[in-house]
């Protein structure tokens, strides 16, 4: 049995190592296609990051990439879908302060907490409506306070500061 174990582990460090060369090829074409800022490459550097988040769905570098390029693009829809997928949130309760602006988004994949939530918040709603395709003609865009968002998620957090694990989605730059 000793002498099955190392073969085993050599099989899937192989496996990862060849999976972290392939994401590492991906990024490095897509980087360089991104560079020229033309439109056919920076669409196919979006096919590019696709085949990377495949194989490495939380890689940081890939998702970043992939939502500059889909901005470059000007494919807000995508972009905002891959907020919704790929950042984790906070459901606010709706308790005091923040009663019918309480937005509930759940953890990635999780739709439950969405379906059976509070309202949605009037930002979210007005900011992508489902009839807001993007047109030539229609450049208007629609604005939100950034400091009234943040006021509203700090006082979310402090509400239920006994939760653990919810602290570490809080990033100060």
């Amino acid at each position: 049995m000793a002498a099955g174990s190392p073969s085993l582990a050599a099989e899937k460090k192989h496996w990862w190592l060849s999976n972290r060369k392939v994401v590492d090829k991906y990024l490095r074409e897509a980087r360089s296609l991104i560079a020229t800022q033309e439109l056919s490459n920076v669409a196919a550097a979006v096919g590019l990051l696709d085949a990377t988040l495949v194989h490495s769905p939380r890689l940081e570098a890939a998702l970043e990439l992939r939502a500059r390029s889909l901005l470059f693009l000007h494919r807000f829809r995508e972009v905002a879908d891959m907020l919704r997928d790929y950042i984790p949130s906070y459901k606010v309760g709706g308790g005091g302060g923040i009663d019918d602006s309480s937005s509930s988004l759940g953890v990635a994949g999780d739709r439950s907490s969405v379906a059976s939530s509070a309202p949605l918040s009037r930002e979210r709603v007005n900011l992508l409506s489902p009839g807001r395709e993007r047109s030539d003609g229609d450049r208007s865009f629609r604005c939100f306070s950034v400091s009234d968002l943040k006021r509203r998620l700090m006082v979310g957090l402090s509400k239920r500061s006994d939760r653990e694990g919810q602290w570490r989605y809080v990033n100060y730059r």
